[in-house]
């Protein structure tokens, strides 16, 4: 009689379990086909993106010995062209690859130009405004005084990376668009603010001095950093960012 009664209750349990696989099974598949098919997708995207970054430093590599062999306009071509194709990070310093080699070629408007472009190009705020500082200061040694104080207003809004740059930027192109007493105000501030680099602060006394003498300031010829990675290896913060200039100008 036991063993009847077991009988019965394993069969009841059997029609239950069917039951419910009859009720949720085709959910259960598809939550599965779901997990198989994102994590194929997944892998697949790592992949792609591996292979792309690959080919993007080959063809970077590439256009850089290009460079080396002397044939500037056949570098900037390949870089230009890299730049269509790569991940941001790579296009953005094809771009300013090839600007630089505008500047050496003395096309300073395609240099602005590329320079522009890399500057879009770019995701991370160290790379974006370090391209458009280096166009600003093209348009400084242009005479295009409105353009560079359009421009380096952003970038010198406080906590940007290069702030102190820029302001230093700004402060030479009021003084040679004839704002003076702007200019004045502008060099104050950087010799005498706590926490602004060294080089600009000097610079800036400098500045100051032989405005007071009536004497001609000339532009600085300032090495500003270039870009060693199309991706930092971890994130730069302000502070480390302002140390990095820092060691660059003094």
């Amino acid at each position: 009689m036991v063993d009847f009664i077991n009988e019965v209750e394993e069969e009841l349990r059997k029609d239950k379990y069917n039951q419910l696989l009859r009720k949720f099974g085709p959910y259960i598949v598809a939550v599965i086909f779901m997990i198989v098919a994102v994590t194929g997708y997944t892998e697949y995207n790592k992949s792609k993106i591996s292979n792309t970054a690959k080919s993007a430093s080959a063809a970077y590599v590439s256009a850089s010995k290009v460079e080396a062999s002397g044939d500037l306009q056949a570098a900037i071509n390949k870089f230009t062209a890299l730049a269509s194709v790569a991940p941001d990070g790579y296009a953005g310093l094809s771009l300013t690859r090839a600007a630089g080699l505008k500047v050496q070629l003395g096309d300073m408007d395609g240099a602005v130009s590329l320079f522009d472009q890399a500057a879009e190009k770019f995701s991370h705020p160290i790379h974006k405004d370090l391209a458009s500082l280096k166009a600003a200061y093209i348009l400084l040694d242009q005479g295009r005084y409105d353009d560079v104080q359009a421009r380096a207003g952003q970038l010198a809004l406080d906590g940007a990376p290069y702030a102190d740059l820029a302001k230093e930027l700004l402060a030479h192109a009021a003084l040679k668009s004839g704002d003076t007493a702007t200019a004045r105000t502008q060099f104050a501030y950087l010799s005498n603010a706590p926490g602004v680099l060294g080089g600009v602060k000097s610079r800036a006394g400098q500045a100051l001095a032989l405005i007071a003498a009536n004497r001609a300031v000339e532009t600085p010829k300032i090495k500003i950093p270039d870009l060693e990675s199309p991706i930092p290896n971890r994130p730069e913060t302000t502070e480390q960012s302002s140390q990095d200039n820092k060691d660059e100008q003094e």
